[in-house]
């Protein structure tokens, strides 16, 4: 399958390679000079298909990421109803950050694309919705009219709390991004069996100091069958934003 590298990461790939083809014995350089990146690869799959501009009825897709060094924080969640905030995501509770960071599909504008929810080196409640876009992910699979799969490696270094621990990554598909306190339509699937309201949020966490590898297939927190709710009312059946299988590494 064809994947494109992001052209600012172009060079740094090659970097990386040189890098681990070096002796064991190779000192790791001066700080300032290389930071090899430190990967997540994401692949999640659809019952129906990626909705994009190509489509004419765009829907959001997200990938947010948490950086924490409390395996227990309070992890990313959707939005499901007013107040909407930023209108897709916050933290699983009220007094937790939720997420850094994310990468969004089709979010302020066609195609993939990283934001870090710090601003002017300060990071902000992503409730509030202020991003600094950072480009593309580090290298991307092309979706084209009929992709039932979005799939991209984004580098972990670029985004804030860096040298934190744990990373914890919810998987969020959307029809609106609604603002304010809007009456608004809203569909939506996470992470998560939604046919029940228990089991709505199950993010995943992951410990940076292992390589891990991880799928559905492991634990089935994500059901095959339709799972996609209105607000948090009876389940919507929109294969377009069902989430039925996903697939998550990460290389230090």
């Amino acid at each position: 399958m064809q994947t494109i590298v992001s052209p600012r990461w172009a060079g740094v790939r090659g970097l990386a390679l040189a890098f681990l083809l070096l002796p064991s014995c190779a000192k790791i350089p001066p700080a300032g000079t290389f930071e090899p990146p430190k990967l997540l690869r994401v692949t999640f799959a659809l019952r129906g298909e990626v909705q994009s501009s190509e489509t004419g009825l765009p829907y959001y897709y997200f990938v947010t990421i948490n950086r924490t060094d409390d395996a227990g924080a309070s992890g990313p969640a959707p939005v499901v109803d007013r107040p909407w905030g930023n209108g897709f995501a916050a933290a699983n509770s009220a007094t937790g950050q939720g997420f850094v960071g994310f990468v969004g599909f089709n979010y302020r504008g066609p195609g993939y694309q990283v934001f870090s929810c710090e601003s002017g080196g300060v990071l902000k409640n992503p409730v509030e919705g202020i991003f600094t876009p950072l480009g593309l992910p580090y290298q991307t699979t092309p979706v084209s009219r009929g992709s039932k799969t979005l799939s991209f490696q984004v580098d972990l270094n670029t985004l804030p709390n860096k040298t934190l621990r744990y990373v914890q990554l919810n998987l969020i598909a959307t029809n609106n991004v609604p603002q304010g306190a809007e009456e608004a339509p809203k569909l939506w699937d996470a992470l998560g069996d939604g046919r029940s309201t228990g089991s709505l949020n199950q993010f995943i966490t992951f410990d940076t100091r292992q390589n891990q590898l991880r799928r559905n297939s492991d634990d089935r927190r994500e059901p095959t069958q339709n799972d996609v709710r209105d607000h948090v009312n009876a389940l919507v059946d929109e294969p377009n934003l069902d989430i039925v299988d996903w697939e998550i590494e990460y290389r230090n």
